[in-house]
Protein backbone atom coordinates (compact mmCIF):
# COMPACT_ATOMS: atom_id res chain seq x y z
CA UNK A 1 0.00 0.00 0.00
CA UNK A 2 2.94 2.36 0.60
CA UNK A 3 3.63 2.55 -3.16
CA UNK A 4 0.14 3.93 -3.95
CA UNK A 5 0.22 7.42 -5.41
CA UNK A 6 -2.39 10.11 -4.96
CA UNK A 7 -3.83 9.56 -8.48
CA UNK A 8 -4.14 5.83 -7.75
CA UNK A 9 -5.99 6.56 -4.52
CA UNK A 10 -8.37 8.89 -6.35
CA UNK A 11 -9.11 6.22 -8.97
CA UNK A 12 -9.77 3.61 -6.28
CA UNK A 13 -12.04 6.03 -4.43
CA UNK A 14 -14.08 6.76 -7.57
CA UNK A 15 -14.40 3.04 -8.33
CA UNK A 16 -15.49 2.33 -4.75
CA UNK A 17 -18.12 5.06 -4.81
CA UNK A 18 -19.40 3.87 -8.21
CA UNK A 19 -19.66 0.28 -7.01
CA UNK A 20 -21.64 1.38 -3.93
CA UNK A 21 -24.06 3.69 -5.72
CA UNK A 22 -27.73 2.90 -5.36
CA UNK A 23 -29.25 1.37 -8.51
CA UNK A 24 -32.32 2.93 -10.10
CA UNK A 25 -35.20 0.62 -10.96
CA UNK A 26 -37.90 1.27 -13.53
CA UNK A 27 -40.68 -1.32 -13.25
CA UNK A 28 -44.01 -1.57 -15.10
CA UNK A 29 -46.45 1.09 -13.93
CA UNK A 30 -49.22 -1.31 -12.94
CA UNK A 31 -46.97 -3.70 -10.96
CA UNK A 32 -48.54 -4.20 -7.54
CA UNK A 33 -51.80 -2.53 -8.56
CA UNK A 34 -52.84 -5.07 -11.19
CA UNK A 35 -54.34 -7.38 -8.58
CA UNK A 36 -57.20 -5.79 -6.67
CA UNK A 37 -60.07 -6.84 -4.46
CA UNK A 38 -63.12 -8.01 -6.45
CA UNK A 39 -66.36 -7.57 -4.45
CA UNK A 40 -68.81 -10.48 -4.27
CA UNK A 41 -72.23 -10.98 -2.64
CA UNK A 42 -72.27 -12.87 0.64
CA UNK A 43 -74.05 -16.18 0.90
CA UNK A 44 -76.59 -14.51 3.21
CA UNK A 45 -77.52 -11.88 0.59
CA UNK A 46 -80.90 -12.22 -1.07
CA UNK A 47 -79.40 -11.24 -4.44
CA UNK A 48 -76.64 -13.64 -5.52
CA UNK A 49 -75.51 -11.86 -8.70
CA UNK A 50 -74.29 -8.28 -8.64
CA UNK A 51 -72.43 -5.72 -10.74
CA UNK A 52 -69.83 -3.37 -9.31
CA UNK A 53 -68.46 -0.17 -10.82
CA UNK A 54 -65.87 2.08 -9.18
CA UNK A 55 -63.25 4.78 -9.72
CA UNK A 56 -60.07 5.24 -7.75
CA UNK A 57 -56.53 6.52 -7.38
CA UNK A 58 -53.47 4.28 -7.44
CA UNK A 59 -49.82 4.93 -6.68
CA UNK A 60 -46.53 3.09 -7.05
CA UNK A 61 -43.26 4.03 -5.36
CA UNK A 62 -40.37 2.71 -7.45
CA UNK A 63 -37.61 0.80 -5.61
CA UNK A 64 -34.78 2.69 -3.88
CA UNK A 65 -36.56 6.05 -4.17
CA UNK A 66 -36.22 6.16 -7.95
CA UNK A 67 -39.54 7.96 -8.34
CA UNK A 68 -43.30 7.69 -8.03
CA UNK A 69 -46.17 6.91 -10.40
CA UNK A 70 -49.76 8.07 -9.93
CA UNK A 71 -52.79 6.82 -11.85
CA UNK A 72 -56.54 7.08 -12.03
CA UNK A 73 -58.35 3.74 -12.36
CA UNK A 74 -61.85 2.78 -13.56
CA UNK A 75 -63.18 -0.69 -12.66
CA UNK A 76 -66.17 -2.81 -13.60
CA UNK A 77 -66.81 -6.34 -12.33
CA UNK A 78 -69.63 -8.87 -12.02
CA UNK A 79 -69.88 -11.50 -9.29
CA UNK A 80 -71.89 -14.67 -8.65
CA UNK A 81 -72.33 -16.43 -5.30
CA UNK A 82 -73.67 -19.96 -4.93
CA UNK A 83 -73.54 -22.38 -2.03
CA UNK A 84 -69.87 -22.44 -0.87
CA UNK A 85 -68.58 -20.91 -4.12
CA UNK A 86 -68.14 -17.39 -5.45
CA UNK A 87 -66.90 -16.16 -8.82
CA UNK A 88 -66.00 -12.66 -10.00
CA UNK A 89 -64.60 -11.25 -13.23
CA UNK A 90 -64.07 -7.75 -14.55
CA UNK A 91 -62.21 -5.20 -16.62
CA UNK A 92 -60.33 -2.03 -15.72
CA UNK A 93 -58.50 0.87 -17.32
CA UNK A 94 -55.86 3.22 -15.95
CA UNK A 95 -54.09 6.45 -16.92
CA UNK A 96 -51.51 8.60 -15.16
CA UNK A 97 -47.98 9.94 -15.19
CA UNK A 98 -44.56 9.70 -13.57
CA UNK A 99 -42.89 12.05 -11.11
CA UNK A 100 -39.58 11.98 -9.24
CA UNK A 101 -37.38 13.64 -6.65
CA UNK A 102 -35.20 16.12 -8.57
CA UNK A 103 -32.39 15.88 -5.99
CA UNK A 104 -32.31 12.08 -6.28
CA UNK A 105 -32.32 12.44 -10.03
CA UNK A 106 -29.39 14.86 -9.92
CA UNK A 107 -27.31 12.82 -7.47
CA UNK A 108 -27.77 9.53 -9.35
CA UNK A 109 -27.53 10.85 -12.92
CA UNK A 110 -30.94 9.49 -13.92
CA UNK A 111 -32.27 10.80 -17.23
CA UNK A 112 -35.31 13.02 -16.75
CA UNK A 113 -38.54 11.04 -16.75
CA UNK A 114 -40.96 13.40 -15.01
CA UNK A 115 -44.39 13.66 -16.63
CA UNK A 116 -44.16 10.52 -18.77
CA UNK A 117 -47.65 9.31 -19.65
CA UNK A 118 -49.10 5.98 -18.51
CA UNK A 119 -52.05 4.27 -20.22
CA UNK A 120 -53.44 0.76 -20.13
CA UNK A 121 -56.12 -1.73 -19.18
CA UNK A 122 -56.70 -5.29 -18.17
CA UNK A 123 -58.82 -8.18 -16.95
CA UNK A 124 -59.29 -9.68 -13.49
CA UNK A 125 -60.82 -12.95 -12.26
CA UNK A 126 -61.43 -14.62 -8.90
CA UNK A 127 -62.94 -17.97 -7.92
CA UNK A 128 -63.06 -19.28 -4.39
CA UNK A 129 -64.53 -21.53 -1.72
CA UNK A 130 -66.21 -20.15 1.40
CA UNK A 131 -67.94 -21.35 4.56
CA UNK A 132 -70.46 -19.60 6.82
CA UNK A 133 -70.17 -19.00 10.55
CA UNK A 134 -73.11 -16.96 11.82
CA UNK A 135 -72.93 -13.44 10.42
CA UNK A 136 -69.36 -14.02 9.15
CA UNK A 137 -68.17 -15.75 6.02
CA UNK A 138 -64.73 -17.34 5.74
CA UNK A 139 -63.53 -17.24 2.16
CA UNK A 140 -60.91 -19.83 2.88
CA UNK A 141 -59.11 -19.87 -0.45
CA UNK A 142 -59.54 -18.06 -3.74
CA UNK A 143 -57.58 -18.18 -6.98
CA UNK A 144 -57.09 -14.67 -8.36
CA UNK A 145 -55.63 -13.49 -11.66
CA UNK A 146 -54.89 -10.23 -13.47
CA UNK A 147 -53.80 -9.69 -17.06
CA UNK A 148 -52.73 -6.12 -17.93
CA UNK A 149 -51.44 -4.18 -20.91
CA UNK A 150 -49.49 -0.92 -20.65
CA UNK A 151 -48.47 1.77 -23.15
CA UNK A 152 -47.47 5.42 -23.11
CA UNK A 153 -44.38 7.53 -22.66
CA UNK A 154 -43.22 5.75 -19.50
CA UNK A 155 -43.29 2.35 -21.25
CA UNK A 156 -41.15 3.82 -24.06
CA UNK A 157 -38.82 5.39 -21.49
CA UNK A 158 -38.25 2.00 -19.81
CA UNK A 159 -37.16 0.53 -23.14
CA UNK A 160 -34.72 3.41 -23.67
CA UNK A 161 -33.23 2.86 -20.21
CA UNK A 162 -32.76 -0.86 -20.93
CA UNK A 163 -30.78 -0.04 -24.07
CA UNK A 164 -28.30 2.12 -22.10
CA UNK A 165 -26.72 -1.00 -20.55
CA UNK A 166 -25.91 1.07 -17.46
CA UNK A 167 -25.26 -1.22 -14.45
CA UNK A 168 -26.85 1.37 -12.14
CA UNK A 169 -30.06 1.65 -14.16
CA UNK A 170 -32.15 -1.54 -14.13
CA UNK A 171 -35.26 -1.33 -16.27
CA UNK A 172 -37.96 -3.79 -17.30
CA UNK A 173 -39.32 -3.54 -20.83
CA UNK A 174 -42.41 -5.64 -20.09
CA UNK A 175 -45.70 -4.05 -21.14
CA UNK A 176 -47.85 -7.15 -20.58
CA UNK A 177 -48.13 -8.58 -17.07
CA UNK A 178 -49.91 -11.68 -15.80
CA UNK A 179 -50.17 -12.01 -12.03
CA UNK A 180 -51.68 -15.10 -10.43
CA UNK A 181 -51.97 -16.32 -6.86
CA UNK A 182 -54.06 -17.30 -3.86
CA UNK A 183 -56.06 -15.21 -1.41
CA UNK A 184 -57.81 -15.71 1.91
CA UNK A 185 -60.55 -13.47 3.29
CA UNK A 186 -62.98 -12.92 6.11
CA UNK A 187 -66.15 -10.90 5.49
CA UNK A 188 -69.01 -10.15 7.86
CA UNK A 189 -72.16 -8.10 8.31
CA UNK A 190 -73.80 -6.68 11.47
CA UNK A 191 -76.43 -8.98 12.91
CA UNK A 192 -79.19 -6.44 12.30
CA UNK A 193 -78.10 -5.12 8.91
CA UNK A 194 -77.38 -7.60 6.12
CA UNK A 195 -76.66 -4.76 3.68
CA UNK A 196 -73.50 -3.56 5.43
CA UNK A 197 -70.39 -5.63 4.69
CA UNK A 198 -66.82 -5.42 6.00
CA UNK A 199 -63.90 -7.57 4.89
CA UNK A 200 -60.16 -8.12 5.14
CA UNK A 201 -58.35 -10.01 2.39
CA UNK A 202 -54.70 -11.10 1.94
CA UNK A 203 -53.26 -12.13 -1.44
CA UNK A 204 -49.90 -13.66 -2.38
CA UNK A 205 -48.88 -14.51 -5.92
CA UNK A 206 -46.28 -14.20 -8.65
CA UNK A 207 -45.82 -12.29 -11.90
CA UNK A 208 -43.96 -14.72 -14.19
CA UNK A 209 -41.07 -13.11 -16.07
CA UNK A 210 -41.03 -9.86 -14.09
CA UNK A 211 -38.02 -10.74 -11.93
CA UNK A 212 -35.96 -11.86 -14.92
CA UNK A 213 -36.88 -8.73 -16.87
CA UNK A 214 -35.13 -6.68 -14.18
CA UNK A 215 -31.76 -8.40 -14.43
CA UNK A 216 -28.76 -6.43 -15.64
CA UNK A 217 -25.36 -7.49 -16.96
CA UNK A 218 -24.20 -8.17 -13.40
CA UNK A 219 -27.12 -10.56 -12.88
CA UNK A 220 -28.62 -8.35 -10.22
CA UNK A 221 -32.39 -8.30 -9.88
CA UNK A 222 -35.22 -7.71 -7.47
CA UNK A 223 -36.71 -10.88 -6.06
CA UNK A 224 -39.94 -11.88 -4.37
CA UNK A 225 -43.58 -12.19 -5.31
CA UNK A 226 -46.70 -10.03 -5.20
CA UNK A 227 -48.45 -9.20 -1.91
CA UNK A 228 -51.73 -7.34 -1.59
CA UNK A 229 -53.76 -6.49 1.50
CA UNK A 230 -57.30 -5.15 1.11
CA UNK A 231 -59.99 -3.70 3.33
CA UNK A 232 -63.50 -3.63 1.86
CA UNK A 233 -66.67 -2.01 3.16
CA UNK A 234 -70.16 -1.78 1.68
CA UNK A 235 -72.94 0.42 3.03
CA UNK A 236 -76.11 -0.59 1.21
CA UNK A 237 -75.18 -0.04 -2.47
CA UNK A 238 -72.11 2.15 -1.93
CA UNK A 239 -68.73 0.55 -1.29
CA UNK A 240 -65.05 1.33 -0.89
CA UNK A 241 -61.80 -0.62 -1.21
CA UNK A 242 -58.37 0.20 0.23
CA UNK A 243 -55.47 -1.82 -1.21
CA UNK A 244 -51.84 -1.82 -0.14
CA UNK A 245 -49.20 -4.10 -1.62
CA UNK A 246 -45.68 -4.84 -2.79
CA UNK A 247 -44.49 -6.15 -6.15
CA UNK A 248 -41.10 -4.57 -7.07
CA UNK A 249 -42.26 -1.38 -5.39
CA UNK A 250 -44.79 -0.25 -2.80
CA UNK A 251 -48.29 0.11 -4.23
CA UNK A 252 -51.50 1.60 -2.86
CA UNK A 253 -55.01 2.11 -4.18
CA UNK A 254 -58.27 3.69 -2.99
CA UNK A 255 -61.51 2.99 -4.86
CA UNK A 256 -65.11 4.09 -4.28
CA UNK A 257 -68.02 2.59 -6.12
CA UNK A 258 -71.62 1.53 -6.54
CA UNK A 259 -73.18 -1.94 -6.69
CA UNK A 260 -76.36 -2.90 -8.51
Amino acid sequence: MKNLTLPSLLVLTVLFISSCSTPSYFVPAIAGNDVSYLPKPMGSDSIKVKNYISAGLAGLSLPYGTGDLTMGVLNYSRAHTTKNLNIAYGVFGFAGETNYDSEYNKDNNIPEFDGKGIFGGGLRTSIGYYDNAGNAEFRIISWENALTFESGGYADFRKQMKNLNNPNIISSTKTTLFTTGMASEIIWHPKKNFNHHYAFRLFYGVTPGLNNSLRNQYNESLKGGAFDFAFYFKLNKLYGIINSGVNKGASSKLSLGFSF
